[in-house]
C-alpha cells in the first residue's frame, strides 16, 4: 500500500511539473525565419535512408513535411527520409514551416535515388 501511495504522489509531482502543451511559446511578434532545409547525403542507394534538416525560428512553429517519392519518416524539425525502391531518380523533399499566426514559408531539396 505504501509503494502504491509513493507511485500515485510520483506521478501527481511529474504530471505538476510537466510543460503543459498549449502553454505560450515565445513572442508572437518574432517574425518566421526559415533559415536552411539540408540533408546528411543528397545521394543514396534504393532501399536507403538519410536524415533531413530544417532550421527555422519563430512563434510557435510547427514544421510540415512531403515527398515526391519515397517516405517521410517523423515530423518535427529533423526526419528521416527513406527510399522507395521503386523511385529510381530525383526525388523532391518540402518542407513548410508554419507559425502561429499563420504565415509559412517552405523549401525544397533534391535527393538523388540511384
Amino acid at each position: 500500500m505504501k509503494q502504491l501511495i509513493i507511485l500515485i504522489l510520483s506521478l501527481l509531482l511529474l504530471n505538476f511539473c510537466a510543460k503543459d502543451e498549449n502553454e505560450d511559446s515565445g513572442d508572437p511578434d518574432q517574425p518566421l525565419v526559415f533559415s536552411s532545409l539540408e540533408a546528411e547525403r543528397d545521394t543514396i542507394e534504393s532501399g536507403e535512408s538519410t536524415k533531413i534538416s530544417a532550421v527555422a525560428s519563430g512563434y510557435k512553429i510547427g514544421y510540415y513535411w512531403a515527398a515526391t517519392a519515397g517516405d517521410i519518416l517523423g515530423s518535427d524539425s529533423v526526419v528521416v527520409y527513406a527510399a522507395s525502391p521503386c523511385h529510381i531518380g530525383k526525388n523532391k523533399i518540402i518542407c513548410t514551416v508554419r507559425d502561429g499566426k499563420n504565415a509559412s514559408k517552405s523549401k525544397e531539396i533534391f535527393i538523388v535515388v540511384k
